[in-house]
């Protein structure tokens, strides 16, 4: 039988295995690395960050916005 540890993600409290890396929440949620920046405990997780019992789980959303203004424009 596989350990299991208790978490909370996303306000949810969820039982998962003993060995779920940050990177596996992404997979849970249907994010990426790219898009979304994991809180573990409320800060920031690298993806091979294994997540531990009672850990609190977050995520931020990423996002990209240019500037309005040309390069030349803001000298």
């Amino acid at each position: 039988m596989e350990r299991k540890i208790k978490v909370f993600i996303l306000g949810s409290e969820r039982e998962v295995p003993w060995n779920t890396r940050v990177e596996d929440v992404h997979k849970m949620i249907g994010t990426n690395r790219w898009n979304a920046l994991i809180l573990v405990n409320g800060e920031p997780a690298p993806d091979d960050m294994y997540l531990e019992e009672g850990d609190l789980v977050a995520w931020m959303r990423i996002t990209y916005h240019e500037s309005p203004v040309s390069k030349d424009e803001g000298l």
